[in-house]
């Protein structure tokens, strides 16, 4: 039998020769791959032309509003005449008047644009579904000026909250009803034309400062500044310098060679046969399989010389696949011997698989195994035993009128079948 090495060495060469022309394709594969990259590499052009694109920001303009309330009555926490800057909510009866501020101003590399602002404070109510039911304006300050980069437009207002409660109440007891929901806000519209980096404008921008009047306290719902972009698309073009890294260059003329290599010794190893795989090993290695496969149904023992001389007649199964099968069967165990002989019992009958012999060179594992013991094989001790066994039958069946010679034949067979269950039993010890 072979060793590891041996039986792996089989299945490469099993695999090249079923699949030769396959690794044929995949050699040439790699030949041409590695001669493409390095004739890519050697030959391709010194310099290429190499094209970046950039967003460019050509202006931006910014619209925020600045809010403060003064409080009009000492309390404990705050002085009368102490300024709240800038907060989120303010208290409607100690400061009741909010004031603040728009600024607009943009920044570009050039610019003129004529600015048209307005401020107005509007009460309207709306529905969930964003429908306006009603709306009042109230114009608070308007604002004209040409503009240059980084020029403001400011425009103030001033406005007692108080004031604005009481008007939302007037309204809604006039409309007998308050459905929807009722939105303040202050809201700045500027209209822009001119040019700003070189692009002409001509825009409308609206800003809105939300204000909430709710349990003696009034919110202003400031998001921060509001801020507009200009941007343009710049592609640039440049020669730069071809680099051609390691890989490619050693990399393509290594899988060109390898593949070569490859190429010429699978080619010789067909031609002079040393991909051929034979019948015979071919057969091994399937035996090889099912060994593996079949292993859980497979029991290692030592020779079991008492149950062959036991055994009256004996069968041999052409797979060990088919050994396995007949131990199901019958609900029997395979059992394998040292020298990898399978074996099943079943009553009187030895059912046996002997694996193809594909030893290496003209040494015979059995012979020397035989030499190295002191003992005849187990396939030896089979034959003969069951040669004896039969001779006894055809003794035994004969008729009455047999001579003394064949008593003695007879005799012999019986001698030899004791003599040979005796070596057996010796190399089971």
């Amino acid at each position: 039998m072979l060793n590891v090495m041996e039986e792996r060495g089989l299945r490469v060469r099993a695999v090249l020769d079923r699949y030769f022309s396959i690794a044929v394709l995949a050699l040439a594969v790699l030949i041409v791959v590695g001669g493409g990259v390095a004739y890519a590499a050697h030959t391709g052009p010194d310099e290429r032309t190499e094209t970046t694109t950039e967003t460019v920001i050509l202006w931006n303009s910014t619209g925020q509003f600045s809010h403060e309330a003064t409080v009009v009555e000492d309390t404990r926490v705050f002085e009368a005449g102490e300024t709240l800057t800038n907060r989120s909510q303010y208290f409607q009866r100690i400061a009741p008047t909010l004031e603040g501020a728009f600024v607009y101003d943009y920044e570009a590399e050039s610019g003129s644009v004529a600015a048209n602002a307005s401020m107005a404070l509007v009460i309207r109510s709306v529905t969930e579904d964003g429908t306006e039911q009603w709306r009042v304006t109230e114009s608070l300050e308007r604002a004209d000026r040409t503009l240059g980069p980084g020029d403001p437009l400011r425009l103030t207002f001033e406005q007692n909250v108080t004031v604005v409660e009481a008007e939302l109440t007037e309204i809604r007891s006039e409309l007998g009803a308050t459905a929807g929901t009722a939105e303040t806000f202050f809201e700045v519209t500027v209209r822009l034309d001119g040019s700003r980096s070189g692009e002409p404008v001509e825009t409308t921008r609206s800003y809105r400062l939300p204000l909430t009047i709710e349990d003696g306290l009034y919110r202003v719902n400031d998001t921060g500044p509001v801020v507009h972009e200009g941007e343009r698309t710049v592609r640039d073009e440049r020669t730069v310098p071809v680099t051609v890294g390691p890989i490619r260059t050693y990399g393509g003329p290594l899988l060109a060679v390898l593949g070569l290599a490859g190429l010429a010794g699978l080619v010789a190893g067909r031609w002079r046969g040393w991909l051929a795989v034979s019948e015979q090993e071919r057969d091994y290695l399937s035996y090889r399989s099912e060994r593996r496969e079949f292993d859980e149904w497979i029991t290692e023992v030592r020779r079991p010389a008492d149950r062959i001389a036991d055994a009256d007649n004996q069968a041999e199964t052409t797979s060990l696949a088919g050994l396995v099968d007949l131990a199901i069967d019958t609900d029997r165990r395979v059992l394998e011997t040292p020298d990898e002989r399978y074996l099943v019992f079943e009553d009187d009958v030895v059912y046996r698989y002997e694996p193809p012999d594909v030893s290496v060179g003209d040494r015979d594992p059995l012979a020397t195994a035989a030499e190295t013991d002191g003992s005849s094989g187990l396939s030896d001790s089979i034959g003969s035993l069951l040669d004896g066994d039969r001779d006894v039958s055809e003794t035994d069946d004969g008729e009455s009128g047999t001579d003394e010679a064949d008593t003695q034949s007879d005799s012999d067979s019986i001698d030899r079948s004791e003599s040979v269950s005796d070596d057996a039993r010796d190399v089971e010890r």
